[in-house]
């Protein structure tokens, strides 16, 4: 059993199963890269109905992978920190080279477009809540920071449910904050299915030629902005390293919102931003920047498979309870405040803003807060720029998404 719960070995069992899932035909659709997450989500229910679920109720001592995951989960956090760091660097530095045009065109468009997809979300949620009834309302913060996958979202909920009592620490405001993180626990995992699906549907259903919207942005872009360094080749080490400490640090920096609090850009933000400042300067003393793309593509597929198969393995047990159980009403609530968010977002951005469907992907999933997302934007647009969109919108989506919040928690329900 040690070895059937073994976290590498579950992460490339879930990639190799994922890989051959991902290449099966339904119709004209194929699951591609997010076979990878199903594959993970399906291994997540065998272990723990077979392997956890049945010691939850042990008086004994329990085994000690079983402790192991009880504690920390079936996938250690570090894991997701490290191929997150990986990730975002490498999409970052691949991207960064056209971010500076990117902005100077569409930055007050991104802008406005954040907000849209923040509301549209915020909105279909509270609506779901009125009209379904015996919900719990502490939940709807929840929920909707897991629709929109805000993991700096879930820390406002959760202080804003306890600060909603006199006593923070009484047991009916930790029962507040129980009912938040269930309903973002629940929502999270149907979000990241349902934007990653959505992004791979929406050209078919709204009639778009990706490659021509690929090539048009080309086009727009123009020639590649001066950078007086050729590109090293291979994997520069010292240039990852530095933009993954830099952008650890800036995305701890805690960003003082008055009375609100605080919030601060979080691991993907303070990376993303980092990677895209320093990759569009190009080198920073005798650090180079400028890195060989054929080694930043390498290391950016190999980041997101394994990040795709960490998501699987850690939410799909609760996304499959979550079906089956009380809270299946919450994963209609989270799905459709995910796909109006989506929807609306493409509509505005396309039809009014005139977003060429690169950016706008990226966009939309940066607003969402949505890494999983940017993964899927890449993979079905094959353009490393659909990153500017949204590293444009992330900022703004995610201050959006805490006043939300905030509001959510004081209107009537």
């Amino acid at each position: 059993m040690e070895l059937l719960t073994n976290p590498l070995f579950l992460l490339c069992l879930s990639i190799f199963l994922g890989y051959y899932l991902g290449k099966l035909n339904f119709g004209k659709f194929k699951l591609g890269l997010s076979g990878t997450l199903f594959a993970g989500m399906g291994l997540s229910w065998l272990v723990y109905s077979s392997f956890i679920n049945p010691y939850l109720d042990a008086v004994e001592k329990v085994p000690a992978y079983v402790e192991r995951i009880m504690q920390y989960g079936l996938i250690d956090k570090a894991y997701f920190d490290f191929l997150l760091l990986l990730f975002v660097a490498s999409v970052g530095l691949l991207a960064a080279r056209d971010v500076a045009k990117v902005f100077r065109g569409n930055g007050i468009k991104f802008l406005i477009l954040a907000v849209v997809i923040t509301s549209a979300g915020a909105g279909t949620a509270y609506l779901l809540f009125q009209l379904i009834n015996d919900l719990d309302p502490m939940a709807i913060t929840g929920v909707y920071t897991g629709a929109l996958t805000s993991s700096p979202g879930l820390g406002v909920a959760l202080e804003t449910a306890a600060k909603q009592f006199a006593n923070p620490l009484s047991p009916t405001a930790q029962a507040a904050q129980a009912s938040v993180g269930m309903g973002y626990a629940v929502a999270y995992p149907f979000s990241v299915i349902t934007v990653i699906t959505g992004i791979q549907l929406l050209p078919r259903l709204f009639g778009l030629d990706v490659k021509q919207e690929a090539s048009q942005l080309t086009e727009q872009l123009g020639e590649k902005d001066a950078v007086n360094l050729p590109p090293k080749k291979g994997l520069d080490m010292l240039g990852i390293a530095t933009i993954c400490l830099l952008g650890l640090l800036v995305g701890h920096l805690p960003l003082p919102l008055g009375d609100i609090g605080h919030i601060s850009l979080g691991t993907t933000g303070g990376v993303l931003v980092t990677a895209l400042l320093l990759g569009s300067r190009g080198r920073l003393g005798p650090i180079v920047f400028h890195i060989d793309k054929d080694a930043l593509n390498v290391v950016k597929q190999l980041a997101l498979y394994f990040f795709l198969a960490y998501v699987g393995l850690n939410y799909g047990h609760q996304a499959v309870a979550a079906m089956t159980g009380p809270n299946a009403l919450l994963v209609i609530v989270g799905m459709g405040a995910t796909a109006a968010s989506i929807l609306v977002g493409f509509l505005f951005g396309r039809y009014v803003l005139g977003l060429n469907w690169v950016l706008l992907s990226g966009a939309i999933c940066g607003a969402m807060t949505s890494t999983p997302g940017l993964g899927a934007a890449i993979d079905a647009t094959g353009c490393n720029e659909a990153a500017g969109g949204y590293g444009a919108t992330y900022p703004i989506g995610l201050l959006c998404k805490v006043i939300w919040v905030l509001l959510l928690s004081k209107l009537p329900l």
